[in-house]
C-alpha cells in the first residue's frame, strides 16, 4: 500500500470511530459535522502537544514526529505520528470528548465493536476494546476513567501490539486537568 493511502486509511477509520449520530428536536438524525452542533464543554480540547506531551511520546514512540489535523467537528485533534527510522509504521490518535459517555453503560460502549469482531482489552481505562480492520492495523479504542473521552489509536505497519502500550499513555495524560474541564462526579464516572 502506498504512503498516501496509508494514511488516508488511517484517517477514514480514525474519523469512523468519533463520528456521532445526533436527533434534534424534530426527531431528524444527522451525523456529527453536518447539522449537529457540539454541546458546550464537549469542545475545545487542547492540542497533541499538550495531549501527547514529548516526555510521553519520546517513552512510547522514541524518534517518532508529530503533526496535528483537525478530526472532526466534535472530536478532539487527530494526532499523526510518524519515523524516520520506521518508516512502514503510522500511528494516529485521536479524542472524542462527550459527556454521554460518561452516562453511558460499559457495556454499550463497548457492544458496536465487539459485534464488529473485536476483543474486550482488560484494565485499561474505563473499557477498552481492539480490533483489526483491516491487514498490518491494529485500533484500539477505550474509555477514560476520570474524562468523558474516548481515545482511538491506530496503528499500520510493523509491531502492531504497541498500539496498547500508546493507547496506555495517551489514557495518562488525557485528564480533566490537561483538557480543562471539571471531573465527572462519582456517579457519572462508574465509580462507587
Amino acid at each position: 500500500m502506498r504512503a498516501g493511502g496509508r494514511a488516508a486509511l488511517i484517517l477514514a477509520l480514525a474519523l469512523g470511530g468519533c463520528r456521532a449520530r445526533t436527533t434534534d428536536s424534530t426527531g431528524t438524525t444527522a451525523d456529527a459535522g453536518t447539522a449537529a452542533r457540539p454541546r458546550p464543554g464537549d469542545l475545545p480540547l487542547p492540542g497533541c502537544d499538550v495531549l501527547m506531551p514529548a516526555d510521553m511520546r519520546e517513552l512510547t514512540l522514541p524518534g517518532f514526529s508529530i503533526r496535528e489535523e483537525r478530526a472532526c467537528p466534535t472530536c478532539g485533534p487527530l494526532c499523526a505520528l510518524r519515523s524516520e527510522t520506521e518508516k512502514d509504521v503510522t500511528v494516529s490518535v485521536t479524542w472524542d470528548c462527550n459527556s454521554r459517555y460518561s452516562r453511558t453503560d460499559v457495556r454499550a460502549l463497548l457492544a458496536p465493536s465487539l459485534r464488529a469482531g473485536g476483543l474486550e482489552v482488560p484494565a485499561l481505562g474505563r473499557a477498552a476494546v481492539r480490533r483489526a480492520p483491516a491487514q498490518g492495523m491494529l485500533q484500539v479504542m477505550t474509555w477514560d476513567d476520570d474524562t468523558p473521552c474516548a481515545l482511538i489509536v491506530t496503528w499500520l505497519g510493523g509491531d502492531p501490539e504497541r498500539a496498547l502500550d500508546v493507547a496506555r499513555s495517551a489514557l495518562s495524560t488525557t485528564t480533566p486537568a490537561a483538557l480543562a474541564m471539571p471531573p465527572p462526579p462519582a456517579e457519572d464516572a462508574g465509580l462507587p
